[in-house]
């Protein structure tokens, strides 16, 4: 039963569409020709399309200036993947970009139905931007540090030309952005620490000249050995100070003790009686000696030899009497002399001090130029200390304008890290129309028209009484 109905349904259809073949014909083929036509007098839309390369480069190194100022030129790196390419795709969507792209190619040029009848193109500039940023696409490829730009124009070789005018322009106003515009600043604070550096060597060298300083530590060192044997040397002669202090005192309490006038004897009054009979009484002594070792005390040998002792003695004492009554009175030639001794002591002893006070003089001075030449070692350490600080500073900004002219010689020469992994070339083929795809969508279409006319049609006939 559902056999005969389906069967049935078909045969209908079938009738229904042998019925209005005619006007399925007519409207199929006027949707296909339509379509044909709009297709064909569509103007053709060209992709061009460049891959940029954004390496991690000069641009993205940082320095910190206070880093620089205390000598530390290391570079701090700091990378940021995501941060670099959303940087650089906002260079590339710069309005900027586009209006000097646009204006070097020409508005009549990119774009020649905004230009005709306008003799000032700037007026219509911002809406040349405008269908320039809608034709322009500037994507991140995912995983990657490429930037793909698409341009669609209808005459390739503008595009071309649009593409790589834009690649350009992109490297120029990268370059600006990460410029260093510290050159010329650089160059001042070299000039600058040339001259400070050339006023402090001045200076230092005048402050030398002046104070006849050529090695400082060696001077200092000569002065402070020569200021110690000055020192030894007035221990020394301190202490023969004070030996001839007490020498002195020993000879004045000496000489209060000598008498200056003594007797004089006359030595020539003494006979040689007296000496002989000296010798002679020496001599009964010993024999008096000898005789009592031998025989007892009153032995008559004993007594003989006594009475001769008694009468030498008597004689020698006579002979004591007469020479003292020939003496006289005179200078104590040993007063004379220790007055004498004690004059030299003095003359020493004055002398002594002189030289002790000239060497605690030139001690004295010496502790002054000690003390003048700590002054001068610290004034010349200061001199120095500016010196080495004049020739850090100068170094360091030395470097720093060397590495920034450096970097100006790069950014003239366009040595930019980024780099065009593939140059865009003029299509063969436009991307739209898609003719066929048109042609056959316009087919597709116009088969469903007839075939909704031929059951609407039916539908109406159906319906009338």
């Amino acid at each position: 039963m559902q056999e005969k109905q389906a069967e049935n349904i078909l045969l209908d259809l079938i009738s229904c569409l042998r019925k209005h073949v005619v006007g399925m014909l007519i409207i199929f083929v006027c949707i296909v020709t339509g379509v044909t036509i709009i297709t064909l007098m569509q103007t053709p839309i060209y992709e061009v399309g460049s891959s940029v390369l954004i390496k991690y480069g000069r641009e993205y190194i940082y320095r910190a200036v206070d880093n620089v100022q205390d000598g530390d030129v290391r570079p701090l790196y700091s990378y940021d993947g995501n941060m670099i390419i959303n940087t650089e795709l906002e260079i590339f969507k710069s309005n900027e970009l586009m209006e000097k792209v646009i204006q070097s190619l020409g508005v009549e040029k990119i774009f020649p139905s905004l230009a005709r009848g306008v003799k000032d193109n700037s007026a219509v500039l911002p809406v040349a931007i405008n269908r320039f940023k809608n034709l322009l696409n500037v994507s991140h490829i995912k995983g990657s540090n490429v930037i793909a730009v698409t341009f669609q124009h209808p005459y390739p070789e503008v595009a071309v030309q649009a593409v790589n005018s834009l690649t350009e322009f992109f490297k120029e106003r990268h370059l600006q952005i990460f410029k260093n515009p510290q050159t010329s600043f650089l160059k001042e604070q070299v000039e600058l620490s040339t001259q400070q550096l050339e006023d402090a060597e001045n200076s230092l060298k005048i402050f030398k000249q002046e104070n006849h300083i050529f090695s400082l530590k060696d001077q200092q060192e000569t002065f402070m050995h020569q200021y110690a044997n000055l020192n030894s040397l007035l221990i020394t002669e301190t202490g023969e100070l004070v030996g001839l202090a007490e020498r002195k005192a020993v000879l004045e309490s000496q000489l209060k003790q000598i008498p200056q006038n003594v007797e004089l004897f006359d030595e020539k009054t003494r006979g040689s009686d007296t000496e002989t009979v000296g010798y002679k009484l020496l001599d009964l002594k010993m024999q008096e000696n000898d005789l009592l070792n031998k025989y007892k005390d009153n032995n008559r040998e004993i007594e003989a030899l006594r009475e001769k002792i008694a009468l030498a003695e008597e004689f020698i004492e006579n002979q004591e009497v007469l020479w003292r009554n020939s003496t006289r009175k005179g200078k104590n030639p040993l007063y004379g002399k220790v007055k004498q001794e004690l004059i030299l002591v003095k003359a020493s002893y004055i002398a002594q001090e002189k030289k002790n006070n000239t060497l605690r003089r030139q001690i004295n001075e010496m502790k002054d130029q000690l003390q003048d030449m700590t002054e001068l070692e610290t004034d010349l350490n200061r001199l120095t200390k500016q010196l080495d600080a004049a020739e850090k500073t100068h170094s360091t900004f030395l470097g720093k304008y060397e590495e920034s002219r450096i970097q100006d010689a790069m950014d003239s020469q366009k040595m930019v890290n980024v780099v065009v992994i593939e140059k865009p070339i003029v299509p063969t083929r436009p991307i739209k129309p898609r003719k066929k795809l048109r042609i056959l969508i316009g087919m597709i279409l116009g088969a469903a028209c007839s075939l909704l006319y031929a059951l609407s049609a039916e539908y109406m006939q159906a319906r009338k009484p």
